[in-house]
């Protein structure tokens, strides 16, 4: 563990007095459209408290997460991270929920968090006494990704009160994302909201690149609003394969590998909101599903292979420098090629790179490589839950279904790009 501490205090208002040796930071500091929020947050009773205290907590927790780099710890990456977060229903923060807090961290981040809270917070007034809109009846987060895009388009055909979209984007992305919602919209037989906030940080000092609490704030945002419309779940779309992510190597275990929407970090989020009293649930409704039958759902939709290919954004390395929004190579690229074929049997992404073409030994060729090894090992329960557990209760028997079909398709992807893989086991 590294001896390195870094210590910060989140204010939202007022001046409370705190150790010279805190950092002090504040929502000022992310680039956010609060305004927007709160008047999609806008109804005519109070919205409650404790959702808007985790979302400051959130913001804290991504400020404290970027502003700290992990390149100063004695490992490279583990980091300890103090942080007080100014709160206005601070007797909610029970010692168990602080504690499930840590734990939602630590499996996020694979950091040491020691959270406390204080009173002083004022609550978000109302912007807008006696204005009404329509009835918020669904939330989903929506990425612009193609799992967000297949859920968002399915229950756009849905009849009920509108369906509201939570996203936090980049700039350089909201033209593809745009482009999914005009298909979504022509879809539609019910409204369709969109909330979208940016996430770029205003500090003038080097950032930590990673960003594994990211996940958190995206979805506590999304939780507030359903709260304000009492809106009993959020939904967070996000295939099988990619939600338990099971590590490729022993390397990326823990959270070197992405684990936001695994049921272990779901699960303890629910158990956090549930402490806190609140009603909401958050639940993600692609779970058994593989890559290639999201895909199928998106076109049984009404979304077009054209849309899917050319304004949904998959890539986990989206190239800055050049026209392509896919690297081509990481594993979310791969795996969005293994469900584009399975599901209509071609993908014309323009990649930036043929991962096919790569020699082995070049770096770019590092996950195609990675996959490759773990396609010809044999994977059961205990890969399932070796690295993350599983919630009590949940059965693994589907999950390790959904890995298996999810293998099939990766595999297939294989031996059409001349790399069978004869030692596969199921």
């Amino acid at each position: 563990m590294s001896a390195v501490r870094h210590i910060y205090h989140y204010t939202t208002d007022g001046r409370p007095s705190f150790g010279r040796d805190r950092l002090p930071i504040n929502r000022v500091l992310l680039a956010h459209a609060d305004v927007a929020l709160q008047r999609l947050a806008e109804v005519l009773r109070d919205r409650p408290t404790w959702a808007q205290d985790l979302l400051q907590v959130a913001r804290a927790v991504f400020l404290a997460d970027k502003l700290s780099l992990r390149d100063g710890s004695d490992d490279g990456w583990t980091r300890r991270i103090d942080l007080s977060v100014q709160v206005v229903a601070a007797e909610r923060w029970t010692d168990r929920a602080l504690m499930l807090l840590s734990r939602l961290l630590g499996a996020l981040t694979a950091d040491q968090w020691d959270i406390r809270v204080h009173p002083g917070a004022a609550a978000w007034p109302q912007q807008m006494r006696g204005h009404t809109h329509q009835p918020v009846e669904e939330v989903s987060l929506f990425s612009g990704g193609l799992d967000s895009s297949a859920y968002a388009a399915e229950r756009s055909r849905a009849s009920g009160g509108d369906l509201l979209l939570v996203s936090y984007y980049e700039p350089q992305w909201a033209t593809q994302q745009e482009q999914v919602l005009t298909a979504i919209h022509s879809l539609s037989r019910r409204t369709v909201r969109q909330s979208r906030s940016a996430q770029q940080l205003r500090a003038k000092k080097a950032l930590e690149p990673s960003a594994r609490s990211r996940g958190l704030l995206y979805v506590a945002t999304a939780v507030y609003l359903a709260a304000a419309h009492q809106v009993s779940q959020v939904a967070v779309p996000e295939n099988g394969q990619l939600a338990l992510n099971p590590a490729l190597t022993p390397s990326r275990v823990a959270a070197c590998s992405t684990r936001s929407v695994h049921p272990h970090t779901l699960s303890l989020l629910n158990e956090l909101i549930s402490e806190l009293g609140g009603s909401v649930t958050v639940a993600n409704p692609y779970l058994h599903l593989t890559k290639g039958e999201v895909c199928r759902r998106a076109l049984e939709a009404g979304l077009s292979s054209a849309t899917l290919i050319r304004a949904t954004v998959s890539c986990g390395h989206p190239p800055r420098d050049r026209p392509e929004l896919h690297c081509g190579h990481c594993y979310p690229c791969l795996v969005r090629r293994s469900g584009l074929l399975a599901a209509s049997d071609s993908d014309d992404t323009p990649y930036a790179k043929d991962v096919w073409a790569l020699p082995d030994d070049l770096d770019a060729a590092a996950d195609r490589r990675a996959l490759h090894r773990w396609l010809v090992r044999p994977f059961g329960v205990r890969d399932l839950v070796t690295d993350m557990p599983l919630p009590d209760g949940l059965d693994p028997a589907p999950l390790l279904h959904v890995i298996q079909r999810g293998r099939t398709e990766l595999t297939s992807m294989f031996r059409r790009n001349g790399e069978p893989l004869s030692q596969l086991q199921g």
